[in-house]
């Protein structure tokens, strides 16, 4: 019975097996009503065409979003230039007539005003200061320029603060602290230059060293004529200031000869000033013999008589402070100690001597030490002297 039952199965498995092979896989559709298909690639209707549509709709919608917030954040940002809104009261309009247009109001310039490409133009120095020393005060000059431009170059000799640090060093099995020292300008220097014009009374440049101005050396212009006044002031400094003119090649010489005398009277104006006796001072017969010197700090010179050998010298010194020249007054005491020193009323204090063949009257006044000396046979009375001193000091009264 079983037999028969197996014999009937098997055609049956086969027959089942061979319908599956031919007929493959079915198609599933979701359930009605399913609204997440997005897990199955494809829509409810199973159409992939209308998939692809949603897709595209749905970026442009997303694409449009994201532009709409990136033209609000590119207008709040300030480094966007955002496109100019349409203003009823700023609108274009056609340009003004140039030629119609009322020219500016002009000022009466000399030509030198203008740049002029000529080999004829050169300058002259008109004003030059060197290392003029600044320690909190002001110094003002006033010039008229008839022929611009007037130039003006600062240089600049700050005071020099030295900085030292020590630091701890150890190296290998030795120890210590090196000192490390830097020279720099003092913090404290600054100069500053102010220029005026004099007619409207206004400030028209201002230039200098430190504070807010540059540690460097200055050139400055001005290029229009009339009326300035130039202030320069500062602290902790020294300067070079120098000022200059154009001026025609055939106008330098005279310029230069100019320049030549203020040169010269500067320099004279630096020497010791003319309070030493001369021979109108020491009357006929008297004549200069040797050399002459003539410094900022020293003058001296030596008269005679040709006819009776009498000399007389004339020593001057300038110091720096009283001080300085009291000291040197009693050096001179003791140089002449082996002298009859007699006291005299003369400057701020002096003393004089006498001898056969030497007399003396030696004083101090201020910071000037004067030395009048005779060492001849005979010498110059000692009243002379006395009579001389009271000339120098009377001229040193009046510097």
């Amino acid at each position: 019975m079983y037999d028969n039952n197996l014999l009937f199965c098997i055609p049956v498995i086969i027959s089942l097996i061979f319908i599956t092979l031919f007929t493959g896989c079915v198609e599933v559709t979701p359930p009605s009503g399913e609204i997440k298909t997005d897990s199955f690639g494809i829509g409810t209707d199973g159409d992939i065409k209308d998939v692809v549509d949603g897709q595209d709709s749905s970026a442009t919608q997303r694409v449009n979003e994201s532009s709409k917030d990136q033209i609000i954040h590119d207008a709040l940002d300030p480094a966007v230039v955002v496109p100019p809104t349409p203003n009823e009261s700023f609108v274009q309009v056609t340009p003004m007539d140039y030629e119609k247009l009322q020219p500016e109001m002009t000022v009466s310039y000399l030509p030198y005003n203008r740049p002029v490409s000529t080999t004829e133009r050169q300058y002259v120095i008109i004003h030059n200061i060197t290392k003029q020393n600044f320690s909190k005060n002001a110094t003002a000059y006033a010039y008229e320029l008839t022929t611009p431009p007037l130039y003006i170059e600062l240089g600049f000799y700050p005071r020099m603060v030295t900085d030292e640090q020590e630091v701890y060093k150890r190296t290998g099995d030795k120890e210590g602290t090196v000192k490390y020292t830097k020279v720099r300008p003092s913090q404290d220097a600054w100069f500053e230059m102010r220029i005026y014009d004099l007619d409207t009374k206004q400030e028209i440049i201002r230039e200098g060293y430190g504070k807010i101005y540059s540690l460097t050396n200055k050139t400055v212009a001005i290029r229009r004529a009339g009326k300035f006044q130039f202030d320069f002031m500062g602290d902790a400094i020294s300067a070079d200031i120098k000022i200059k003119i154009p001026v025609d090649a055939s106008s330098l010489s005279m310029y230069s000869e100019v320049s030549d005398l203020i040169e010269d009277q500067k320099k004279k104006s630096a020497l010791i000033p003319d309070v030493f006796l001369t021979k109108q001072d020491l009357g006929s017969g008297w004549e200069r013999i040797g050399d002459l010197i003539h410094t900022p700090g020293r003058y001296s010179s030596i008269y005679h008589i040709p006819s009776s050998g009498t000399k007389i010298s004339q020593d001057i010194s300038r110091f720096s402070t009283v001080q300085e020249a009291g000291d040197a007054y009693l050096q001179t005491k003791k140089t002449n100690a082996g002298e009859s020193q007699i006291t005299l009323i003369a400057g701020d204090e002096g003393y004089g001597f006498e001898s056969i063949r030497k007399t003396g009257v030696i004083f101090k006044q201020g910071s000037y030490l004067i030395q009048l000396s005779s060492y001849s046979v005979p010498p110059v009375p000692f009243n002379d002297l006395k009579r001389y001193a009271g000339i120098v000091s009377g001229r040193i009264s009046h510097i």
